[in-house]
């Protein structure tokens, strides 16, 4: 029986795995019944406790109250301390998502006093963020701050750095909330510091992956960060707001800038070499030194240092480089039709084979530029360009 009993224990796990969640209940509810017949009283409680996990995952909140209630009660009769807290703690949680949250932060201040007891850091930091979220819901912002504060504290004595990132999110919207923006920037970059760390020294392939596991949002974080020399290849940062960002060497080979805000953003020496820039907003941006050999149509590249960039072969059609500087650029077979290069510094690039036909080169100034065979250089002078 007891045999039986824990292999349908066993096969509730499997199934809520797969999220196969009411065969997962049946079969767990299948072991209850056995224990409850041979007075196995605390693998009740577990198999209880596992028993409302599964209807939580099924959005059925107060039968997974009822399920931790009864695991809960079994625990105190046998002197089970760590099903206590667990059940405590699961308590805690499904009374927060039935926004009884004043229960709920009585039942993670139980779990947090058994798990510092028993000296268990992990279900120590663990509770302190789910009282402070519940602190947060009541609108108890100081004592939400406090008990993020106390998590981030064990994160970093234990070197865990993904609830380290789970702590300054917390901290960042209460901060947020509060309205002190600049203590909630302060915290968005100790986010980002962590996910540079962390993908560094454990050499994931992903940045994006990592900086999410830390709690950020790659498409509105970064404004402003350091990411200088970090891999993107094939990222997808599309309409992602990276104003202002240092991007200085990072490479984004083949990764999906289209829509990106790169306004004022550091890209020397950056690799763009068959990224997507369709539509980028590249105003003030620092490109000098960096590889443009893309597809550039439509974007906005006024006001940009792309001196020494290589823009060879680039398809730049309808894309706005008023105003930016391009001195000394690589400009070979570059399509650059109906581009706007209006005063635009253009001194020493070189045009070779670059097709030019309708751009805009009024007040661009092309002298010393390579290239540009005198007939060309009559009419583009007849269109407004100054050689000397």
């Amino acid at each position: 029986m007891n045999e039986k009993a824990d292999q349908l224990l066993k096969q509730g796990i499997w199934q809520y795995q797969a999220r196969q969640f009411e065969a997962a209940l049946e079969s767990w509810q299948g072991a209850i019944a056995i224990y409850r017949t041979l007075g196995e009283r605390r693998r009740e409680g577990a198999a209880l406790g596992n028993l409302g996990v599964a209807w939580e995952a099924m959005g059925d909140y107060a039968k997974a109250r009822d399920c931790y209630q009864q695991h809960l009660a079994i625990a105190i009769e046998i002197g089970d301390r760590t099903g206590e807290g667990n059940a405590l703690g699961n308590l805690g949680n499904a009374c927060y998502a039935l926004e009884d949250f004043s229960t709920a932060v009585n039942y993670q201040q139980q779990r947090l006093a058994i798990a510092r007891e028993s000296k268990d850091w992990r279900s120590e930091q663990q509770a302190l963020g789910n009282l402070g979220l519940a602190y947060d819901a009541l609108g108890d912002f100081a004592g939400a701050i406090e008990c993020y504060q106390q998590q981030l504290g064990i994160a970093i004595e234990n070197n865990e750095p993904r609830t380290q990132g789970k702590a300054l999110t917390s901290l960042r919207f209460a901060y947020h909330y509060l309205g002190d923006e600049a203590k909630a920037e302060e915290y968005r970059h100790q986010q980002i510091a962590i996910a540079r760390q962390l993908f560094l020294t454990e050499k994931t392939p992903d940045f994006l992956q990592t900086a999410e596991i830390v709690g950020l949002n790659p498409e509105s974080d970064f404004t402003g960060a350091d990411l200088s020399g970090i891999n993107l290849h094939y990222a997808d940062l599309s309409g992602a707001n990276l104003m202002k960002t240092n991007l200085c060497n990072v490479d984004f080979t083949l990764a999906d800038l289209s829509g990106a805000l790169l306004s004022g953003a550091n890209l020397t020496d950056a690799c763009l070499s068959n990224a997507n820039l369709r539509d980028a907003e590249l105003i003030g941006a620092d490109l000098s030194g960096a590889d443009l050999r893309t597809k550039l149509p439509r974007a906005n590249l006024s006001g940009t240092n792309l001196s020494r960039a290589n823009l060879s072969s680039a398809y730049l059609s309808n894309a706005n480089l008023s105003g930016a500087n391009l001195s000394g650029a690589n400009l070979k077979n570059a399509d650059l039709t109906a581009v706007n290069l209006s005063n635009t510094n253009l001194n020493g690039a070189d045009f070779s084979r670059a097709d030019l036909k309708d751009a805009v080169v009024e007040n661009a100034k092309f002298i010393g530029s390579l290239g540009i065979s005198e007939n060309m250089k009559i009419e583009l002078m007849q269109r407004g360009a100054i050689f000397e």
